[in-house]
């Protein structure tokens, strides 16, 4: 029976003792110094904030003591990989369901050789967490496929979890830092032979939870591999894949995680009531700022309060991102850093995602919900500066309380926080598409309109549809070279819409009639749904200098008697069945750098556009030399016989969103469905496109 009022558990594991011990090639894991104080201080900070008792707080740690052999701990209370499991069940039994429940782990993350061959090849690698007591040879990791199925437990039996991972498993030889820097996690491959047995559950249950988890999201797998993408939990990691965690002396003499210090620093000064995207975008551009190589990660079920399974909404504002579903994430860009003396903010867009200089934004107060409530509006800024996928913005203007009378509005200490969101406002001017009007001489005679007087009606209309700055209706006189889409009416008194060269954009099946209820205002939000569609499609890397030029390759392929057949060999615009054959998006990474890689699909049949690939994450790392490969389902919509979909796959080396770009279906509610060395911005992104034809 659930509960009327959940009750709220954690699970905390701290290690900085290690035993001593030397692996078969002479690596070790080396001890730690924040990782227990982690754990203390997030355990002070739930006992104060919730009122938890002693039965309600598990903790494990390994601290060291004068004795170099031996952790202050007695043995039951450390985490060996006996008394992790055993915990995991324990708390699992325990809660109740609906019943809220906290992890923090901060130790070590490894790699180790797999004990399950059938499923991963017997050169394959397992993703762990690594108990203090990994140096004895009968010891176990807690494995990738074993740390899934406790999780999995949890969520089947209805508790709202949240975990936090402050670990690692990078590094190799830049393993020690110098300073108060540290790095959690060692580069090494652990090929000990060990025991095959798992005390979480038999070796092919395990495996058969594994492909459950990751078949329907094509084998994602999140934070180093741990992980299949998160189900029914919210994840936070320290960084991605290829990345560091570190940890180090931020106050007082003790270190701390990087993760963990920033995200009790905030919730101690927002509360627990915070959206987990909010407390995120504040906690993870602090911990990036500090550590320009560490990247936290947000996975899972991230509309949630954090330490809370109640849904998170947000009221949309004017602008472009309202064309995707309202959440977060996907509608506002968060503010990374702030340069008062510069007078400006650094924001998580860039060039990758096709931001040109001068574009606007509308900063709201950090933790804004509803953006059409103009008093939270802190300030307009205009972009200056472009990176791949970040830009800096010139304060333009301040708002409500922080309006001054100064000729140049000047940022001060506080208007603006770390993770504060910033709204979209319009397009530069090289994107703005032009639209002229072309009525029929004779006019058509439609009754109760007057045909003659549709160019001032659209005019006036336009002014109150959201983004109507993406086009512009210019005069009978503006040259047709200089149009990119033409508006006309036909006998049948239905809007037409035509392309510069005047024909009929096709797959615009549903006619408007001009005297329909909003007629006007429709037809307005068709000619921006398709700006928005056209000028995505268009985005392209186009410095012939860039360093990632040429460098991804991606590719239609087919099977025939066991032989890879390529099928966009030379630009070809392959003519593919519908259902008649397997597919597969090949993408290659032939660059020197990792790259994050985000697949998105342009569908001309509805102009509508979708995050293909990853399915879950933002983006997925590809490391240098490697590929990915991912069977498409090739699906027509009723009432088409063909249609031209392209596939544009983008590569950043920071990471960024593609999210932001999603749009649904062409006429869908807005909200629905679907000499000094410099960086120059585009060496740090690509993109490569491939286009087939469905029947």
């Amino acid at each position: 029976m659930t509960n009327q009022t959940p009750n709220l558990y954690a699970l905390l594991i701290g290690i900085n003792f290690y035993f001593p011990h030397r692996l078969p090639e002479g690596n070790y894991y080396k001890n730690l110094r924040g990782c227990v104080r982690d754990i203390n201080n997030v355990e002070t900070y739930l006992k104060d904030t919730f009122n938890l008792t002693p039965d309600q707080v598990i903790k494990l740690t390994a601290t060291a003591s004068d004795n170099p052999n031996q952790p202050q701990e007695p043995s039951e209370l450390l985490p060996t990989y006996e008394n992790i499991v055993a915990k995991f069940k324990e708390l699992t039994a325990k809660a109740q369901p609906q019943d809220r429940v906290y992890i923090h782990y901060s130790g070590h993350g490894g790699r180790a050789k797999t004990i399950f061959e059938s499923l991963k090849g017997s050169m394959g690698l397992d993703e762990a967490l690594v108990p203090c007591d990994i140096g004895q040879p009968n010891s176990r990791y807690l494995r990738d496929l074993e740390f899934a199925k406790l999780l999995e437990e949890m969520v089947a039996k209805e508790l709202v979890v949240t975990l936090v991972l402050d670990s690692c498993h990078s590094g190799g030889a830049t393993r020690e830092m110098s300073g108060d820097d540290q790095i959690r996690g060692e580069g090494f491959i652990d090929m000990t032979l060990r025991p095959t047995d798992s005390l979480v559950a038999p070796l092919p249950e395990l495996a058969q939870n594994w492909q459950n988890s990751t078949e329907n999201s094509r084998n994602i797998t999140v934070v180093n591999g741990l992980l299949p993408e998160p189900k029914g939990y919210t994840l936070i990691a320290a960084c991605r894949d290829q990345e560091f965690a570190y940890e180090k002396v931020f106050e007082g003499t003790e270190r701390n995680g990087a993760l963990t210090y920033f995200l009790l620093k905030a919730l101690r000064q927002h509360g627990t009531e915070i959206a987990v995207e909010d407390l995120f975008n504040q906690i993870s551009n602090q911990v990036r700022n500090e550590f320009g190589r560490q990247t936290p990660m947000l996975i899972g079920e991230t509309e949630r309060f954090f330490l809370g399974g109640q849904s998170v909404s947000f009221t949309p504002g004017a602008s472009l991102l309202r064309s995707v579903p309202v959440t977060r994430t996907t509608r506002t860009v968060p503010v990374m850093k702030i340069d008062i003396t510069k007078n400006r903010v650094q924001l998580q867009m860039g060039e990758a995602s096709g931001l040109k200089k001068g574009v606007e934004f509308d900063i709201f107060r950090f933790r804004t919900r509803d953006f059409e409530d103009r008093e939270q509006r802190i300030a307009t800024v205009k972009v200056v500066e472009l990176g791949a996928s970040d830009c800096w913005a010139e304060v333009t203007g301040l708002h409500n309380e922080f309006t001054t009378r100064e000729l140049k509005p000047k940022l001060r200490e506080g208007i603006i926080e770390i993770g504060s969101p910033a709204i979209y406002v319009g397009p530069p001017l090289e994107q703005i598409r032009k639209v002229r009007i072309l009525l029929p001489d004779p006019l058509p005679q439609i009754p109760g309109v007057d045909v003659s007087s549709l160019p001032g009606i659209l005019e006036t209309q336009k002014q109150e549809v959201e983004n109507h700055s993406w086009i512009e209706f210019c005069p009978e006189t503006e040259k047709d070279e200089n149009v990119n889409y033409f508006v006309s009416v036909n006998s049948q008194g239905e809007y037409l819409i035509l392309d510069a060269n005047k024909e009929l954009i096709k797959n615009v099946l549903f006619p408007i009639k001009v005297e329909a209820p909003e007629a006007a205002k429709k037809l307005i939000n068709r000619l921006i749904h398709i700006t928005i569609y056209q000028t995505r499609l268009e985005l392209d890397n186009e410095d012939a200098f860039s360093r990632l030029n040429g460098k991804l390759k991606v590719e239609l392929v087919k099977s025939v008697k066991r032989q890879r057949v390529v099928l966009n060999v030379d630009g070809k615009v392959p003519v593919l069945e519908k259902g008649a054959e397997d597919i597969n998006l090949v993408i290659h990474n032939e660059s020197t750098r990792s790259l994050n890689i985000t697949a998105l699909m342009f569908d001309d049949m509805d102009f509508s556009i979708e995050q293909l690939y990853p399915k879950g994450v933002n983006y997925e790392v590809v490391e240098p030399g490697q590929e990915r490969t991912e069977l498409l389902e090739l699906l027509l919509p009723e009432n088409y016989e063909e249609g031209v979909n392209v596939i544009k796959v983008f590569a950043t080396v920071d990471a960024t969103n593609y999210h932001l770009w999603e749009l649904p279906a062409l006429d869908q509610d807005l909200q629905g469905r679907k000499a000094v060395v410099v960086t120059k911005a585009s060496n740090e992104w690509t993109t490569e496109k491939v286009e087939y034809v469905l029947r």
